[in-house]
């Protein structure tokens, strides 16, 4: 017969402080916190607990919880486990009590606590919108208003709509989403605009804060329906502007389960910012199709692309060469610290060049602190490049940090060669819902600002500053003299 132990509970983040308080064998009060807790007893933890007690010693404890005694006895010592942590022993103490606890009542307190640290918190929260900016505020509620209505009034019309026959279903579909995406698209662009004209008042990061929270609170389960800004809120690879992001820019769909996250996703992919990714793959192509057509029969180049992603402008590139054939050499390093953007960027470049012996590519696995650190060993295989070009890191690296990289890629060109620093202008009308909505922070930079960060080059560098269609995005060109 199989005996049914206790429920154990684990005293994790969200549970009311549970510790233990005891006298140790020189009379001295520890108190600890506690790991977990059953009706028979419980664990803690201690520092160089195993110093302190051996198994089989009895020990009379106090368990609290929230500040609160609810159980006090005699209890033995039954499991000592040490961890090294911080360079400190921490000794995990099990123990057993010679009378079981009353489980029930210290749940009860436990749920009763945290009732009311939600409902206080909640209360906060009513005090800190009496501090929100009252056409702020009206905005926000006005477009809850509208996108509510959107979302409901498309849903009972794509319901109407499936049950037409096959042939008009998709024409209706198609009209559906065109007539929704100008309306909501001309709506979100117009209060965007209003948004960033009331936080530019704004004087401090509380202020941002308080409003950003609002803002997320009200609308984010509107735009969270957009495979864009989903997946620039939740950063499952960490950071937001991954690989799988720019290629939803660049792919340009109504992607989504029904048409009104198909309307939101679209909207977010033609907002100006999106827009402008697109257009610095047309920038960069012809950065590359331009150094392939100035090159000499018989001669090669070399080309690195630092934090490459999906190398989508690269791939447009090998098309190129693909359908006009030149008597050269060229060698691609693309570079990119994660695995799974460099993973598509091969099923995207490797099939273009597999009968092509004059284009050799090579898809690395770095980081960018070998290339800041300027560390000799790493970094040679980089040397001897004809051109050098990051387009979407610099906007999140400090000014010092993108210094220190345009020196050391600097270094690896070939007299001639060009070195083109990709970053966001101080003009991006989608600043305000990146920001506020997706807490997606970018550093937007000046032309000036740009200059500024080639400081440390020789002073016969040639420096430009190019834009693309939009303007939102800028690119520093550095050429260094022959």
């Amino acid at each position: 017969m199989r005996l049914r132990r206790d429920p154990r509970y684990i005293a994790g983040p969200r549970d009311p402080g549970k510790f233990v308080r005891f006298q140790d064998f020189q009379g001295v009060e520890r108190t600890c916190r506690v790991r977990d807790f059953s009706r028979t007893g419980l664990s803690f933890f201690l520092e160089d607990g195993s110093l302190i007690f051996r198994i089989g010693d009895i020990v009379e404890l106090h368990f609290f919880s929230v500040d609160k005694e609810v159980h006090s006895g005699a209890a033995t010592i039954i499991h000592i486990q040490d961890e090294c942590l911080d360079k400190k022993v921490i000794s995990r103490i099990g123990c057993h009590f010679e009378n079981a606890m009353d489980i029930s009542t210290i749940i009860r307190a436990d749920k009763v606590t945290m009732l009311k640290t939600e409902y206080r918190d909640f209360i906060q929260s009513l005090a800190v919108e009496d501090n929100l900016n009252e056409e702020f505020v009206h905005l926000t509620s006005h477009l809850h208003y509208l996108l509510s209505n959107f979302r409901k009034k498309l849903g009972e019309e794509e319901e109407k709509i499936l049950q037409e026959e096959e042939h008009v279903r998709e024409d209706l579909l198609d009209t559906l989403r065109m007539l929704t995406f100008d309306v909501i698209n001309d709506v979100t662009l117009r209060y965007c605009d209003q948004f960033t004209r009331i936080t530019a008042s704004f004087p401090d990061s509380k202020q941002h804060f308080i409003h950003r929270d609002y803002f997320q609170k009200t609308l984010n389960e509107f735009l969270l329906t957009s495979k864009l800004f989903n997946r620039a809120y939740t950063k499952p690879l960490g950071y937001a502007g991954d690989y799988e992001m720019m290629n939803i820019i660049y792919r340009n769909e109504f992607e989504g389960d029904d048409i009104f996250s198909q309307v939101m996703n679209r909207i977010d992919c033609e907002g100006a910012a999106a827009k402008a990714v697109r257009n610095r793959r047309s920038y960069f192509f012809s950065k590359l199709a331009t150094l392939y057509n100035g090159l000499q029969d018989g001669s090669s180049c070399k080309v690195v692309s630092v934090a490459c992603g999906p190398c989508v402008e690269m791939g447009d590139f090998f098309h190129y060469i693909r359908e006009n054939p030149r008597p050269v050499t060229i060698d691609v390093i693309a570079m990119d610290q994660d695995r799974q953007a460099l993973r598509d960027a091969e099923q995207r470049l490797l099939p273009l060049i597999q009968e092509n012996g004059a284009v050799r590519v090579q898809l690395l696995q770095d980081n960018i602190k070998s290339l800041i650190l300027g560390r000799e060993k790493e970094t040679r295989r980089y040397s001897g490049a004809d051109l050098i070009y990051t387009a979407g890191l610099c906007d999140y690296l400090s000014a010092n940090a993108v210094s220190r990289l345009i020196t050391e890629l600097y270094r690896h060109l070939n007299p001639g060669g060009c070195l083109v620093i990709g970053n966001f202008g101080p003009y991006n009308p989608q600043r305000f819902k990146m920001e506020y909505g997706a807490e997606w922070f970018l550093i937007h930079r000046s032309e000036e600002e740009l200059k500024d960060l080639a400081r440390g080059l020789p002073e016969d560098v040639l420096l430009s500053v190019e834009k693309e269609p939009e303007g939102v995005n800028l690119f520093l060109n550095i050429v260094k003299p022959r």
